[in-house]
């Protein structure tokens, strides 16, 4: 990571160690290297950090749009995200917008709900999902736990298919609100 004049102050406007990579940034863009100085993402992002999950997915925002990368630098999937808003503490589960609608991620950076929602926010020992219709989901910590239960690179059409088909046993209770 030094450049010739052996400083890194001089090539990087900020230098970010966390515990399974480094964040950089240079010429105001930023980009990912791991602990040993390789580089994972190139400095060619508007932002970017790594999801609390520990499983080691960095988010990276280029043109005003959001995509997924594994610590080797590969793409997750196609999709592309507006907004990405990790959940710290709620099962590495990670709240997405496309457009004015909303949907969760799993800690594989997979589709756990579809991105149907006007909203989603903690609520108690869970997550509020309210739709446009003005119903509302509910989901209690134990299932929230169940969404990351999805495992090794699947794309976001089977598992989407697999919420449709409730292959993944989450129980959401609706209540109809005024």
């Amino acid at each position: 990571m030094k450049n010739k004049t052996n400083s890194l102050k001089q090539k990087y406007q900020y230098i970010g160690v966390l515990p399974k990579s480094v964040r950089l940034k240079e010429n105001n863009l930023w980009g990912m290297n791991d602990l040993e100085g390789i580089e994972i993402l190139p400095p060619n992002y508007l932002e970017v950090f790594t999801l609390p999950s520990g499983f080691g997915l960095i988010a990276a925002r280029e043109k005003g749009s959001w995509s997924l990368y594994d610590f080797k630098g590969n793409p997750i999937n196609d999709e592309k995200y507006d907004e990405i808003y990790p959940y710290y503490g709620l099962f590495s589960i990670s709240k997405v917008r496309i457009g004015n609608k909303w949907g969760l991620i799993n800690k594989y950076g997979q589709s756990a709900t579809a991105v149907v929602y006007k909203s989603i926010e903690k609520f108690g020992k869970g997550l509020i999902l309210k739709k446009f219709d003005s119903t509302i989901e509910f989901i209690d910590k134990l299932e929230v736990a169940e969404l990351n239960n999805i495992t090794g690179q699947i794309s976001i059409k089977i598992a989407k298919e697999a919420l449709k088909k409730s292959k993944l046993k989450v129980k959401l209770k609706k209540i109809k609100t005024n």
